[in-house]
């Protein structure tokens, strides 16, 4: 017991020719470094009953990590304020996650769960990349906060990467074109309304009726709760004159209930197939957000309208038309002389 040389999970440091002492907590930081708690010197009375305290604390937490499965640590971490601060959205999104983890793993001891089980679930998302990175990053955050709390010690995810997923494109412009003038009524106000006022495909869906007045409409995007006031276009403000209000929203199913995203996004991309191309609903967002700063629209004032932070226009503004740019650039000269 002399100097600390018996006792477990001591790491002894000499400085200024004394001997101290720090404990390995079990626990790992962020970048996966073991996180030490230092006790002070070895030799000093309080030395003891320190030592005694961080390894009563550190057999509490492997009894618990060890006893505590998958599931109910995904309850635990559902039912905290950490979770409760996550939007609507979100919340719906990550309960998706969850319950594919708790139901891949039901028995397993959260506290045990390695890098090889994250990477077996992923792989079993086989080309449905999106869907793994979203896996990822909930199991990713359920454990961060998992370690914050004490829950366990373990980082699963540590050293993994999410797939790359290349960017959303935006649509062929001949396609917006056919889309604006299309003789199916649900796809031709859904692409207005994404077009026109540059919003996600879900801030669409909830848009209603009574969110129009003086000519604005009002929407609190669900992703970042920002709210915004969008002038409507001429052409979007026509659009929804001659549409029929059969609920509360603006797109409804045929019945009048709001019309979800996954069923627009599947009603989008099935009629884009028709017309041999795959596209993606919010590219339709890129093609508005690249339409405005084609038309002279600062930064400022296109990210006003799409409640995108600056940096992500500017590089939404890679995609803009350079033919386009060049011709405006020439009409400009030629007026000044």
């Amino acid at each position: 017991m002399r100097g600390g040389k018996a006792l477990r999970y001591l790491k002894r440091v000499r400085a200024r020719g004394a001997l101290y002492g720090y404990f390995d907590t079990g626990q790992r930081d962020a970048k996966g470094r073991r996180i030490y708690a230092p006790l002070g010197r070895i030799d000093a009375p309080e030395f003891g009953s320190k030592y005694a305290a961080m390894l009563g604390h550190r057999a509490r937490r492997e009894q618990v990590s060890k006893v505590m499965s998958v599931p109910d640590l995904v309850a635990l971490y559902q039912a905290s304020p950490k979770y409760a601060k996550l939007a609507k959205s979100s919340q719906a999104t990550y309960d998706i996650y969850l319950r594919q983890l708790s139901e891949a793993l039901p028995t397993a001891p959260a506290g045990l769960i390695e890098r090889r089980d994250v990477t077996m679930l992923l792989d079993r998302k086989g080309n449905r990349v999106a869907a793994a990175n979203l896996l990822l990053a909930v199991i990713r955050a359920l454990y961060a906060w998992a370690r914050d709390r004490g829950h366990v010690a373990n980082d699963p995810c540590l050293g993994l990467e999410p797939f790359d997923l290349g960017e959303h494109q935006p649509w062929p412009e001949w396609l917006i074109v056919e889309a604006l003038g299309e003789d199916n009524a649900r796809v031709r106000l859904a692409v207005h309304l994404l077009y026109y006022t540059a919003q996600r495909i879900g801030d669409v869906c909830g848009m209603r009726w009574s969110d129009i007045a003086d000519g604005r409409i009002t929407v609190t995007q669900e992703k970042t709760n920002k709210p915004l006031s969008i002038r409507l276009h001429e052409k979007l403000a026509a659009e929804l004159g001659s549409a029929s209000k059969r609920g509360l929203t603006i797109l409804t199913r045929a019945d009048g209930r709001r019309l979800n995203k996954i069923t627009l996004r599947k009603d989008l991309q099935a009629w884009a197939l028709e017309k041999g191309v795959k596209i993606v609903p919010h590219g339709l967002r890129k093609n508005a957000v690249i339409a405005l700063l084609e038309n002279d629209c600062s930064v400022a004032e296109t990210a006003a309208i799409s409640g995108q932070t600056l940096g992500m226009v500017e590089h939404y503004a890679k995609q803009r038309s350079q033919q386009k740019l060049g011709d405006a650039a020439i009409l400009k000269w030629e007026r000044n002389g």
